[in-house]
């Protein structure tokens, strides 16, 4: 009979334990349901401004729910040279605790935490989209609701903060730049796992590298180039007093002004580097491979080059064109046509030499805009020996342009240094066609605009 008698205990407690866990998973998913509520009228109050409607959590038997103001934080900074730190502060958590089990709303998202490991329920809302990075900061504060039962709104307790980066728009030349944010949570690893799938490639810090429990993604602010209205842009510009005077504005520190037909700005010529963007494009291209240049281009997309040697058509019709190339147009001179036609744009970047000699053509003739030609600080341009024309914008600011022959240039010069020869019956000559071009060089993603505003809620029971 005793053996019997304990054999029936065995069993009376195992059923026990299993109708707990059966209760705990009950009540998890249930929590999980009213959290993911209580996450989306958040969202709404604070985009609204509007306070939300009665969201129940609970009632719980296992698990109570907690409110932790300072919980988390979240830092934006702008690098360059230097560091300037855009918004700086907590981000407050709500949430269900039962042991180890944690259904946590943080930041605008929703996580489950399982002892170390972390679920996303429901993203914060970072998104990035054809360069655009929209961050929404969501900040719990007040005393808010803690216990195993509770009927709670959400209310936006002021206005929203938007989150401003230095105003650059006005800026000739774009510098590149960083933003960096740095998120520190308990759910660090949820958060990882979201923003790297929102925004891939940015994560430069994971939760497991350097400081425990902080996430760092980073965004580039490239090198942008944008309203030039100068036929030459370049710290000095030496003229032969025998060549045609420049036809257009030139902006530089030196350059006698009667070789200028224009005016002649002494400020706005410190162009930045397209070094590290070429850079960039090669190594992308390196893993791409290299092929010849077809003669006839007429589909869009990315060609990868060690030279260009031979006569080719590019047609930019069908959309946009990028032609890198790893070493020199010529090898060593180019006399051939590299003829641009089409509504859309051609971008060229040369980690070489060009030169130009013969009766060669490179760019659009009908609108030297469409072309751009960014040489990394390894290459130089000439022109020399014969009338070649260069249709386009000549963008090399480490380097040094020697202008000799007959050649003509239409559109813009920008160069380190800019030598003129005797080049009669040549033309050096601005199109204003040029100050229209807007490009950011290098391979993405970029940051172009930052959409980052910050929400201050209140939890009131």
């Amino acid at each position: 009979m005793g053996l019997v008698a304990v054999a029936s205990v065995g069993i009376v407690m195992l059923g026990s334990t299993a109708l707990d866990a059966r209760e705990t998973t009950a009540e998890t998913e249930r929590a999980e349901g009213s959290m993911l509520e209580f996450t989306h009228a958040a969202k709404t109050a604070a985009i609204t401004g509007q306070r939300s409607t009665t969201v129940t959590l609970g009632p719980f038997d296992h698990g109570s729910v907690e409110t932790r103001p300072d919980d988390g934080r979240v830092r934006i900074t702008h690098v360059t040279d230097s560091e300037e730190v855009l918004y700086d502060a907590s981000l407050g958590t709500i949430a269900y605790v039962d042991g180890e089990t944690e259904i946590a709303a943080q930041g605008g998202g929703l996580w489950r935490r399982e002892g170390d490991d972390v679920v996303s329920l429901s993203s914060p809302g970072v998104e990035y989209r054809d360069g655009t990075l929209s961050v929404p900061v969501v900040h719990v504060t007040g005393d808010g609701v803690h216990g195993r039962s509770s009927d709670v709104a959400v209310t936006r307790s002021s206005s929203p903060t938007t989150i401003d980066r230095p105003d650059r728009d006005g800026d000739r030349f774009h510098a590149s730049a960083d933003v960096r944010i740095e998120i520190e949570s308990a759910y660090c690893e949820g958060w990882e796992r979201d923003l790297e799938a929102a925004v891939p490639g940015s994560v430069v810090e994971r939760c497991s590298e350097g400081q425990p429990g902080r996430l760092r993604i980073e965004l580039t602010e490239p090198t942008t180039i944008r309203s030039i209205e100068s036929a030459v842009v370049a710290h000095e510009i030496d003229v032969h007093r025998d060549a045609p005077p420049i036809e257009g504005d030139v902006r530089t520190a030196a350059v006698d002004d009667d070789r200028v037909d224009g005016t002649v700005h002494d400020t706005g010529y410190d162009a930045p580097s397209v070094d590290d963007a070429v850079d960039a494009m090669v190594d992308r291209c390196a893993d791409e491979g290299f092929e010849s240049l077809p003669e006839e281009v007429t589909e869009p997309g990315r060609y990868c080059v060690d030279t260009i040697d031979d006569g080719h058509t590019i047609d930019t019709s069908a959309g946009a064109v990028e032609i890198v190339v790893r070493d020199s147009i010529g090898d060593p001179n180019y006399q051939e046509d590299l003829r641009v036609e089409g509504e859309n744009d051609l971008t060229i970047y040369v980690d070489g030499d060009l030169s130009a000699r013969g009766n060669a053509v490179i760019g659009n003739e009908s609108d030297p805009s469409r072309t751009r030609l960014l040489f990394s600080a390894d290459g130089s341009v000439t022109t020399a020996n014969g009338n070649p024309t260069i249709a386009a914008l000549v963008y090399a600011p480490d380097s040094t342009v020697s202008v000799q022959g007959n050649p003509t240039i239409d559109g813009s010069i920008v160069a380190q240094r800019v030598e003129i020869d005797n080049i009669r019956p040549g033309v050096v000559r601005y199109d204003d066609r040029i100050a229209g071009v807007d490009t950011t060089p290098g391979p993405g993603p970029h940051l172009r605009y930052l959409d980052a505003t910050a929400y201050e809620l209140s939890i009131d029971d």
